[in-house]
This record gives C-alpha cells, sequence and structure tokens, in this order.
C-alpha cells in the first residue's frame, strides 16, 4: 500500500497547492498518530528524554502529535522533489555556514556531511546537487523493495547519487578520494545488534553508527554536521564544522570522541527543533549499558 501511496502522492502533489497539501497531511498524520501505537510510544518516549525529566509526559505527548503533523509535511517535501521545487525553496531560504563547506573541499580530502532524522534531510542533499556539488547520500534499504527504489528514483531525480547503507567500503572511499560529498544519518540506534559505538546523548548512553568518524579518521576528510529545517513558511540551513579532534593514538578512541563530536553538534539543533526530529525507533536502550 504504502508503495502506491507514494506512486499516487508524487503526481498528486504537482496539482495541488503546497499550502493545501500541507494541510492535508497535517490532518492524515494526526490520523496515524493515534492508529500507529508502536510509532506512537517510541516518538513520545524519545522526545521526552529530550525535555527532560523537568517536563510532564503529557508534553511529550503534545509535542509528538507536532512531530507526526511535520513529518507529514516533510512527506509532502519528499513527493515534491524536484528542480521546479527547488527554485521555490531558494526564494524562502536562509543558510547559516555556507563559507565552511568551501573551506572544508578546499583541503582536497573529501567532505562528510553528517545529520539526522530532523526537518529535511533529503531536501539539504538535493540543494548541494542544485547548487553543483557531487552529492552521494548513504540510504538504508526501505521495505518492500520496489517502495524503496521508488524513494530511491525520487533521490537520484533531485540530483544526489545514492549508496546504499551495506555498498562496499571502495565505493564509499572513492568519493571521498575524487573529494566529493558524502552524507549519511547518524541517529540510528545501533545497541541492538552491539554495532556502533557508546556516546552521550540527552543525557544517557546508547549506540550509533562509527561509520562517519571511521570515514574521516581513515581518510583525512572532513566532517560537517548539519540541518535543513523548516521555520514559518521558508526553511533554514544550518552548517556547523566540529572542533579540530587532536588524536590520541588509538584509533577506537578517537572514533568514539569524534562520533560524541557528531551526537553532540545533532543535539543542539534537536534541542532547537524538537518538533522536527522524526524519530519513531527507541532511540536508547531499555536499560543503560555499562
Amino acid at each position: 500500500m504504502i508503495y502506491w501511496l507514494h506512486l499516487v502522492g508524487r503526481h498528486a502533489v504537482r496539482f495541488v497547492p503546497r499550502a493545501v497539501a500541507y494541510q492535508l497531511a497535517a490532518v492524515i498524520a494526526s490520523v496515524v498518530y493515534w492508529l500507529w501505537h508502536e510509532k506512537r510510544r517510541h516518538a513520545i518516549a524519545n522526545l521526552a528524554r529530550v525535555l527532560g525529566p523537568q517536563h510532564s509526559l503529557g508534553e511529550a505527548r503534545r509535542l509528538a502529535r507536532q512531530v507526526f503533523r511535520n513529518y507529514g509535511k516533510y512527506l509532502v517535501d519528499m513527493l515534491r522533489l524536484s528542480g521546479w521545487q527547488l527554485k521555490e525553496v531558494e526564494r524562502h531560504l536562509v543558510v547559516f555556514g555556507m563559507e565552511h563547506v568551501e573551506a572544508a573541499l578546499a583541503r582536497g580530502k573529501g567532505l562528510i556531511f553528517v545529520g539526522g532524522h530532523l526537518g529535511n534531510s533529503d531536501l539539504g542533499g538535493a540543494l548541494l546537487a542544485w547548487w553543483g556539488y557531487p552529492v552521494h547520500v548513504i540510504a538504508e534499504r526501505l521495505h518492500p523493495p520496489r517502495w524503496n527504489e521508488l524513494v530511491q528514483e525520487t533521490r537520484r531525480l533531485a540530483g544526489m547519487n545514492v549508496i546504499p547503507v551495506d555498498a562496499s567500503i571502495q565505493e564509499v572511499l572513492q568519493v571521498l578520494r575524487r573529494n566529493e560529498v558524502l552524507a549519511c544519518l547518524i541517529d540510528l540506534p545501533a545497541y541492538r545488534n552491539g554495532n556502533g559505538v557508546a556516546v552521550r546523548f540527552f543525557d544517557a548512553w546508547t549506540r550509533v553508527p562509527a561509520g562517519a568518524a571511521t570515514l574521516a579518521l581513515r581518510t583525512g576528510a572532513s566532517v560537517i554536521a548539519a540541518c535543513v529545517v523548516r521555520v514559518g513558511a521558508g526553511y533554514e540551513v544550518h552548517i556547523r564544522p566540529l572542533a579540530p579532534l587532536e588524536r590520541t593514538g588509538d584509533l577506537q578512541l578517537d572514533i568514539q570522541r569524534l562520533t560524541q563530536q557528531i551526537v553532540t553538534a545533532l543535539e543542539g539543533f534537536i534541542r532547537q527543533y524538537p518538533d522536527q526530529w522524526f524519530m519513531f525507533r527507541p532511540m536508547w536502550p531499555a536499560r543503560a549499558e555499562g
């Protein structure tokens, strides 16, 4: 069903004004909030952690409802992801920190953009491609497979080169060797399979993928944290370079320290825009790790 909804929606949004599409998406998302118990429960638990113990569970529930509505708007933007959409976006776009992109690429060792399921990461990749940067995005495989192909096709049509998350390391390394842009999301809970690296995230331990930090330390590529968020009727792009990491000589320790830097930067974005953090999976383990 999700495949057919995406296929029909991709064509329908071309004939529906954006404001109307947003209103419809918000209404549908509000219904989904009540019907999809598992995702609602995970979202509320994650947002309760973000808000902290000084806030009530009722506040987390209200914020979760807003998250679902904003996710509906994100899906509209995803369906409208094309050249004509980007022209419209640029008229209502403010970019902070673009100079850091040029400075990173001037080093000649590639650039790793790291973000989270916050705002509209697809729009960020599409904008970079629209501005002439060679962008490669590491993407999870979605199910069913034909829906996955539809989503990845949308990204490719928007100018992004899609690299499956299980692609060979050589394919990823070639991107950085050509001094191009690699983009990935780091807020993927990895504690269940024992992979990833332990980090403090909103005052609690969890595990996230270590790939971005590992690639940066092995290749010398620059790392930048970034997000694209909706603000009013427009969008803002926030680009923040990380402080230089003083290496200890212990690669695993350095990977943990760099990953922690990335997660801390992402935490700052989420604190500012918690209603646009689309995390519908349990981000933290039920019990603290040793």
